[in-house]
């Protein structure tokens, strides 16, 4: 709870500096969508207008079994996936709600976006806080309902790079197995997820995200640093993914624990992976 409280209080530091930072025209941002890969990224659509998102991560590592079986399963593209689509509306140039749903115990994600001040030249960063709350309707869970806040901090160099720090906090995230029943494998899990982008080409960016080990994690439960690379290529009002990760977590209260569904992540679990968005609607 302290860790919270001092994000907490962070966040309304940034919120208090908002009005002496905005003074000059703000940095012309990469084209980076509503989300870098699988972390939420500090852009939203203008006011106005929706973002459709559908993300797909396959089950099947490439690095299971032998090469005659990842033919077999084309590389797992053959599996089962991890499934999330949903949708996004700009109700303010500066104010974004979202709706998700997940395949991964049926999970549903309402959210709150808001951009507290944009990068400018008197200002070297920008600051954006987002939280909401994850719903698990999948039978024999208990610990249903996760909180999460996030700060998302990121700094852009010219028209070529950006890195993000992303401070988050969740109640009852991760799970564990109690008899017949999956339970919160944290009661409160805070985490620092980093990103980095870079611009390959103009619509096409290279994109690598980070979360490190949680340092909670019950003893019995091993796990190595979250990872994921790809590239992204923006062409009008779409955004196309593609991926490899060692983790299938897409919602706050899975990545934030740095397991997925109680299992420790192993950094050699390689998983093929895609995001596709598109913008639309009209401007107010």
């Amino acid at each position: 709870m302290i860790r919270f409280r001092l994000l907490v209080a962070g966040c309304w530091l940034l919120v208090a500096s908002a009005a002496a930072a905005q003074v000059d025209a703000p940095v012309r941002p990469l084209p980076l969508g509503d989300v870098l890969l699988s972390l939420p990224s500090p852009q939203m659509a203008p006011a106005g207008q929706w973002d459709i998102r559908f993300s797909h991560r396959f089950n099947q590592s490439i690095t299971d079994g032998s090469f005659s079986d990842q033919l077999h399963s084309l590389f797992g593209l053959d599996t089962n996936a991890d499934v999330v689509f949903g949708a996004a509306y700009s109700m303010k140039p500066n104010l974004q709600l979202s709706l998700m749903r997940s395949n991964t115990n049926d999970t549903l994600e309402a959210a709150a976006k808001y951009v507290v001040f944009r990068q400018l030249e008197g200002h070297p960063f920008s600051a954006t806080l987002r939280g909401g709350a994850d719903i698990r309707t999948e039978k024999n869970l208990e610990d249903r309902t996760s909180f999460f806040a996030q700060a998302i901090l990121s700094r852009q160099f010219g028209r070529k790079g950006e890195v993000f720090l992303l401070p988050t906090f969740a109640t009852n995230a991760g799970r564990a197995l109690d008899g017949d029943a999956a339970v919160a494998l944290f009661e409160h899990a805070f985490n620092v997820p980093i990103a980095f982008a870079w611009t390959l080409r103009p619509g096409f960016l290279a994109v690598a995200e980070v979360v490190p080990p949680n340092g909670d994690l019950p003893d019995d439960v091993d796990a190595d640093f979250a990872w994921s690379v790809g590239v992204k290529r923006n062409i009008g009002g779409h955004w196309f993914e593609i991926l490899l990760t060692n983790s299938q977590s897409t919602m706050v209260d899975q990545y934030v624990t740095s397991t997925f569904q109680g299992t420790g992540l192993e950094a050699d679990q390689i998983h093929l992976g895609f995001n596709i968005e598109r913008r639309f609607g009209r401007r107010k």
